[in-house]
């Protein structure tokens, strides 16, 4: 069985490490390690954990996807040759790209034989990320590799601006699950098991059947695009299609993920990726009375929606 991993993430000030605190102490049954990282040489955040039990690991002066990736690789190796932990919560700095540590545990083959990346959550100061969002890119990919999103410091804001900043979560984050808190309060059990990157896992939302592209763009930039079809596609096709893209954007294709009917293929083939790394294979058969229908959505940064629609069409049978 292996370690499942949980990465918190956020904008300075969002609540993360009250929520790591909240975390230990109710472990839901699990040892778990940890691993803080903050962008300052004198860190204090691994003081401000109030627990005994846990193997705490803090990464100080530098930030886990540049500068100290490498002593984040020597730290889960020492983690795994010690042992004696079944969970391991990694908590970033606010500045953190997320994307950078989710490749850490697809592309390291020795690490993906006893760790597996459960769920990048995403802590969100609900006072200020109005503000924030369009002016620190660190918010928005932090939101779109977010596979559990904590809407912070609700009690704070008025029902009108709760549902105005739940809208603007739903459109930078549209596929994670939600939750509104106060100090971080709720049940923790609720983070766990997420298999977020377990690709029998990936589920993908039914795109609106009126409208088969959805484009949800809020600036000049960001942008979320779901894709649909009744039609099966074509492998070589689809797979040159994802090569384009990965070539095309780059880093700007933040994530993305679905479901397809293959042509020649009883199976449902899932795929998901991380910018230029992706991961794909069948899975279950598709029922007997199932709709073979293939869905798809993609987050990131200039995304030409018309040009997105025009080249899956091309990958259809």
């Amino acid at each position: 069985m292996k370690i499942p991993v949980t990465v918190l993430t956020g904008y300075l000030g969002a609540g993360k490490t009250t929520l790591l605190g909240r975390m230990l102490a109710n472990p839901q049954g699990k040892r778990f390690a940890v691993i803080v990282n903050e962008f300052a040489e004198l860190g204090i955040d691994s003081e401000l954990i109030e627990s005994r039990d846990e193997e705490v690991i803090q990464l100080s002066n530098g930030c886990l996807c540049c500068s100290v990736r490498g002593d984040l690789l020597a730290s889960l190796e020492a983690l795994l040759e010690k042992g004696d932990f079944d969970a391991l919560i990694i908590e970033t700095t606010g500045l953190a790209d997320p994307a950078p540590i989710a490749q850490t545990f697809m592309l390291d083959d020795d690490l993906n034989d006893q760790l597996v990346l459960d769920a990048v959550i995403c802590v969100v100061d609900g006072m200020h990320v109005r503000n924030y969002w369009n002016r620190h890119p660190e918010v928005i990919r932090q939101l779109a590799f977010a596979d559990v999103v904590l809407l912070n410091k609700s009690d704070l804001l008025h029902p009108t601006d709760v549902s105005e900043v739940e809208a603007l979560l739903r459109h930078l984050s549209p596929s994670a699950a939600c939750y509104q808190t106060t100090q971080c309060e709720l049940d923790v059990g609720l983070l766990f098991g997420q298999r977020a990157y377990c690709l029998s896992r990936v589920m993908v939302e039914e795109p609106s059947q009126r409208q088969p592209l959805l484009l949800h763009k809020h600036d000049d930039q960001i942008s979320s695009v779901s894709l649909a079809t009744e039609k099966e596609v074509v492998p070589d096709r689809f797979m040159a299609f994802i090569r384009d893209l990965q070539k095309q954007y780059g880093e700007d294709l933040l994530r993305y993920k679905g479901v397809l009917a293959l042509t020649n293929e009883p199976r449902k083939f899932v795929f998901q990726g991380v910018q230029a790394m992706a991961d794909g294979d069948v899975q279950r058969p598709w029922g007997e009375d199932e709709p073979r229908h293939s869905k798809l959505i993609f987050i990131g940064r200039n995304l030409d929606a018309d040009q997105l629609r025009r080249s899956f069409e091309a990958c259809l049978g």
